[in-house]
């Protein structure tokens, strides 16, 4: 782990990736503003926003950098630059599409490994579980796939709002992993106070870059 500097904290860079239209931009309009985001759009060029979150005890803050990058084919290199520098990785997928659960093995996880420059922390996420009635890659296989790659998983859904607390709580696991095992991390100029309470675990203190 990188040394701290008296009231330094540390910065984390995170990552959506997946096929497009398996819902990676709605998902990250759940840590931009709580809202759902419905409307389908293709990313082009990243999108950014920056969080803060506490873990602990002892209670630190860590600075993130989270980046929404593009799914298609014809995007890739631009995303491929966002891979490098990665900390933590989302792995998102559809429960409705079986090419983008497939992929996520066959493109994506082997897209990081080509590409990052030190460990990344995987988290596979599989969306789109408001649509359980159009299901067709089961619940067993992703849990199954998860424990095969010492991965984080969980099933959600970005039209919910409630659902935010399923990705922060696994988030936080992440990011607390990647701080006690002494991975590749940025200082950054944080203040920190360890005396103080750890903040609900729904309250984000944002400062966007779009």
């Amino acid at each position: 782990m990188a040394s701290n500097a008296a009231g330094a904290g540390k910065q984390l860079r995170i990552i959506f990736i997946g096929d497009s239209n398996v819902g990676k931009t709605s998902i990250f309009k759940l840590f931009e503003n709580h809202k759902v985001f419905k409307s389908p759009v293709v990313t082009i060029d990243a999108q950014t926003i920056e969080r803060n979150i506490v873990i602990g005890p002892p209670y630190e803050t860590v600075k993130l950098l989270i980046y929404d990058t593009a799914g298609q084919e014809r995007f890739r290199t631009f995303t491929r630059q966002y891979f490098r520098d990665a900390d933590i990785a989302f792995l998102v997928f559809s429960i409705t599409d079986g090419d983008s659960f497939h992929h996520i093995g066959e493109i994506w996880m082997k897209e990081i490994a080509d590409n990052r420059r030190g460990d990344t922390e995987m988290i596979l996420i599989g969306n789109k579980s408001d649509l359980a009635d159009e299901r067709v890659n089961p619940l067993s296989t992703s849990k199954q796939f998860a424990e095969q790659n010492e991965m984080k998983f969980i099933e959600m859904s970005a039209l919910k709002n409630d659902d935010f607390q399923k990705l922060y709580d696994v988030l936080k696991e992440a990011v607390t992993d990647v701080i006690k095992k002494g991975r590749r991390t940025k200082e950054e100029e944080i203040k920190i106070n360890n005396d103080e309470p750890a903040p609900r675990n729904d309250k984000w203190y944002s400062k966007c870059r779009i």
